[in-house]
């Protein structure tokens, strides 16, 4: 059967350059999704927030478990949506513990972080021993399941993604403005506190959109890893959006072939790897910031007269 029928991608026969048609769809729309999570991810590195998406990625279990038991449906866009749901809720309660509470960020982050995903596992776990129908494999988020995506779940992370990376395009310079002098966007009149929240939004849709690319577990990775290497090549925020759209794509394309050549290996950890694999390369090599280039800068200093 093909995926028009709903059955998994790799179900799909007729293979081109080595791999299925439909495996082919998949890893065009989990790459989407890395290059989109580079992107958001810079712009909340540049913000200094780039653990918001940690907060929101360990509530989607919840919102996941959730979704599946309100409705009885474990298709992926109904479970996208109790994950999104969900996520936002986190930040909320972040948001509310940081400004009325008044706890430590770090501190903050850490509560919610361990209070959402306790919950989701247990909720999970719940409705495993309880043997509900369809309740099997939902564990699956906590690593990604790209194996189980259908063409239509791929258009699907396809089309979000490249949304969100429009929105970038469209907001950028008002949200460089503000990761970079957040006083003086609201000196010359630009709204901060909507323009904080439309990233915060982004960076929780990519960390939505990514779980079945890398799992709640290790979806912050994604959005995180790719811009720290991009920082390393360039100072400049339009080139740095761009490399890390590229390296969080290249690591999406790299953990996909990976487990898709060995189907014993999940998904989400074999993205992360490859995604600091490129960290380490650009910490090693990078011009400028590169540990080669400083410690050959710095013998050409002490070879000099």
């Amino acid at each position: 059967m093909t995926a028009a029928t709903g059955m998994p991608l790799v179900a799909a026969a007729g293979p081109i350059g080595g791999l299925s048609y439909n495996t082919l769809v998949v890893l065009a729309g989990v790459a989407t999704v890395g290059f989109a999570a580079g992107v958001a991810g810079t712009l909340a590195l540049l913000r200094r927030r780039p653990l918001v998406g940690d907060a929101a990625a360990h509530a989607t279990l919840l919102g996941v478990g959730a979704a599946f038991l309100l409705t009885g449906r474990r298709d992926l866009p109904t479970l996208l949506a109790g994950a999104l749901v969900a996520a936002v809720a986190a930040l909320v309660v972040l948001v509310f513990l940081r400004r009325i509470v008044r706890t430590r960020d770090d501190a903050a982050t850490a509560i919610v972080i361990g209070v959402s995903f306790g919950a989701g596992l247990a909720l999970l776990a719940g409705i495993t021993a309880r043997g509900l129908p369809g309740g099997a494999g939902l564990e699956q988020f906590l690593l990604g399941h790209t194996a189980a995506l259908t063409a239509q779940d791929a258009l699907l992370l396809a089309a979000a993604s490249c949304a969100t990376v429009t929105l970038v395009a469209v907001a950028f310079k008002e949200l460089v403005l503000v990761a970079f002098d957040a006083p003086f966007a609201a000196a010359i009149g630009r709204p901060v506190g909507l323009i904080d929240t439309a990233l915060v939004a982004l960076v929780a849709v990519m960390v939505v959109v990514g779980l079945p690319a890398a799992g709640a577990v290790l979806v912050t990775a994604l959005v995180v890893i790719p811009p720290v290497a991009a920082r390393q090549w360039t100072t400049r925020a339009g080139r740095m959006l761009l490399l890390a759209g590229l390296f969080g794509l290249a690591a999406a394309v790299a953990g996909v072939l990976a487990s898709t050549l060995r189907p014993g290996l999940a998904t989400g950890p074999l993205v992360v790897l490859a995604a600091a694999a490129i960290c380490f390369v650009s910490f090693a090599v990078a011009p400028e910031r590169g540990w080669i280039w400083r410690r050959s800068r710095l013998r050409g200093g002490e070879a000099s007269p």
